[in-house]
């Protein structure tokens, strides 16, 4: 495990996900888009990680520059 509690697996998982969308990480929650993130993430790394942890990985992938940088 990695700090946060998230393995490089899973933060590897996650920026190729968000890749996948148009959106950037802001715009994400409460959409069809996040849920489909979700669970995609869930099936790729087969851990039940919920909606918050999926959310707190993303905005750590962030940080951590892992994530595309998408234009507004």
């Amino acid at each position: 495990m990695s700090q946060g509690g998230f393995t490089n697996a899973e933060k590897r998982i996650i920026a190729e996900l968000y890749s996948t969308t148009r959106l950037m990480v802001d715009e994400l929650p409460y959409t069809d888009e996040f849920e489909r993130i979700c669970a995609a993430f869930r099936e790729r790394s087969g851990r039940d990680r919920s909606h918050r942890e999926v959310w707190r990985l993303l905005l750590n992938a962030r940080k951590a520059g892992l994530l595309e940088r998408k234009e507004r």
